[in-house]
């Protein structure tokens, strides 16, 4: 049995030749290379996954890859051209790998500039992959590199020349056209005559060198240029309303102090706080009081203080301070603008660029919050309220405080009506969307961002979007926020998409740097589910 065995194995054994060996490698490396060719045409299911899983890694180097495997092909064959040497293949391979790096294309690329930069900072990443691409240039031609100059410079020149030759020949309707219009050569003589004349009388004004020019901001929609102009804050209206009606707070210190004493709390008003919306007075109650006390009277003390709304708010105590709060509303509130937030010292010190202005506290101080902390905010309330204020508001701010590289923005408007201004803002990911259709897509996009994102940064070892670009040593990624006016109208058009791409973004997404803002007036449970919510 063990011989019978021992035949077989001697039977079936392929003793290939080393040429049917080669024939065979370079048979496969050819079918491959036309393989991945063909993918892009995106037909079939499988090869269409294969085009995406080159163009995640690879980018357009897939292009490099199909043209590797062809010249690695024919350096099996017995083919001898001058395209199947050995220095075409390691100089084109040396000039792809570093083009592939400079451009950060797919994830090899990006890996590759990262990992560069993260050793001899970015500026040396440049320059190293640069000469290598060089290098890789001369050893593919060949030849020395003013000669490649020289080489490109005539190849590009019949396009040169038929762009300029294009800008120099008049077409032929304008011919046509200056036929038709003959006999208006005398009036328009006329006319370019005295404009001549009337341009003599004109007189130059020169510029003094001590004499500045006006400040002008100049934001090209998508221009992605190396110095960001920010905005300036001038450009913001002053404030416009006058202060607010408090009544007379030493006359309502007094009435607190009498109705609490008529009730048997021995208490003195310490302290006035001029808030924009209300007044607060901070009160000391002598040793022993109950809080409780105090609280129960706040109608009682809203009828002897003639509250505007019919009721006040009794704050005890007040965090952080062994005092008791009483807030009456303004007779008429003070109007809080952006310019007076923007410009405050709470706002000017803060580094992140997430920050949002909130308002004025009880004190009259700037609230500010920052939504990389938050990691995403929900705002509710009725018809009026100010929801979509705040929005507009919030998204000033990102203008005035970021760049495109910085920050890029997902605007959701199913109202049609509140962020339409804002199409051509360089920010933008994408015009603002209106259509409810568009919105899943949208979702579906930041899901699979986020994914992405995730992968680059295993990648690099960094945990977060902060981690990632002080390792990059520069903004490499950008913050990306979504802010849907109105979520109701979104989620019953598909409740179970959105929801399902809105619970992914809003549980896994702050670490990479995608932050959403919604708002809504109905926050029920066929709008705002547990999960949502959670």
């Amino acid at each position: 049995m063990a011989r019978r065995k021992g035949w077989l194995k001697r039977r079936f054994r392929l003793h290939l030749k080393k040429d049917a060996v080669f024939s065979i490698s370079y048979v496969f490396l050819f079918c491959l290379a036309f393989l991945i060719i063909l993918s892009f045409t995106r037909q079939g299911v499988y090869l269409f996954k294969f085009n995406l899983f080159l163009l995640e890694w690879l980018g357009w180097g897939t292009v490099f890859l199909a043209f590797f495997l062809f010249l690695v092909g024919l350096m099996l064959t017995k083919i001898r051209i001058p395209w199947n040497e050995a220095g075409v293949l390691v100089g084109g391979s040396l000039a792809a790998v570093s083009l592939v790096g400079l451009t950060k294309a797919g994830l090899a690329g990006t890996g590759v500039f990262n990992l560069l930069s993260y050793a001899i900072t970015s500026i040396g990443a440049v320059i190293i992959l640069t000469a290598c691409a060089i290098i890789g240039m001369v050893v593919f031609f060949n030849t020395s590199f003013d000669q490649i100059v020289i080489f490109l410079a005539k190849l590009f020149k019949p396009f040169k020349n038929l762009v300029f030759g294009l800008k120099k020949k008049t077409p032929q309707f304008i011919q046509e056209r200056s036929s038709i219009v003959s006999g208006r050569n005398e009036s328009l003589s006329k006319l370019s005559s005295s404009s001549a004349a009337a341009r003599e009388n004109v007189r130059t004004i020169n510029l003094r060198d001590d004499q500045e020019l006006p400040e002008v901001t100049t934001n090209v929609p998508g221009a992605q240029s190396s110095v960001w102009n920010y905005p300036p804050i001038s450009l913001l209206e002053d404030k416009a309303g006058g202060k607010a009606d408090r009544g007379d707070t030493k006359n309502n210190a007094a009435t607190i102090e009498r109705t609490l004493d008529s009730f048997g709390i021995s208490a003195r008003v310490v302290e006035i706080n001029l808030g924009p919306a209300v007044t607060q007075y901070a009160i000391e109650v002598a040793l022993g009081t109950k809080l409780s006390k105090i609280t129960s009277l706040a109608n009682d003390l809203a009828l002897a203080l003639a509250a505007p709304t019919g009721q006040i708010r009794v704050e005890a105590p007040i965090p952080g301070r062994s005092l008791v709060g009483l807030e009456l509303p303004n007779h008429s509130p003070e109007i809080v603008t952006l310019k007076q937030i923007l410009n405050s010292s709470e706002m000017k010190e803060q580094k992140s660029k997430l920050v949002v202005p909130l308002g004025l506290d009880v004190s009259g101080r700037p609230k500010i919050g920052n939504i990389a902390r938050m990691p995403h905010v929900l705002i509710a309330g009725q018809t009026g309220s100010g929801k979509s204020v705040m929005l507009n508001s919030w998204i000033a701010s990102f203008l005035f405080r970021c760049s495109p590289s910085e920050l890029r923005l997902i605007l959701i408007d199913p109202k049609r009506v509140e962020f339409t201004q804002y199409n051509g803002v360089p920010h933008l990911l994408t015009p603002v969307i209106i259509e409810p259709n568009k919105v899943i897509s949208a979702l579906k996009w930041a899901t699979a961002e986020m994914d992405r994102r995730y992968k680059v940064f295993a990648q690099a070892g960094a945990r977060s979007i902060e981690t990632y670009n002080e390792i990059s040593g520069f903004q490499a990624l950008p913050y990306v926020v979504i802010i849907i006016d109105e979520l109701a109208d979104i989620i019953l058009f598909s409740p179970a998409e959105v929801e399902d791409n809105i619970c992914r973004v809003a549980q896994m997404a702050r670490a990479t740097g995608i932050h959403m803002i919604i708002s809504t007036q109905r926050p029920s449970v066929d709008v705002l589910t547990g999960l949502i919510k959670a």
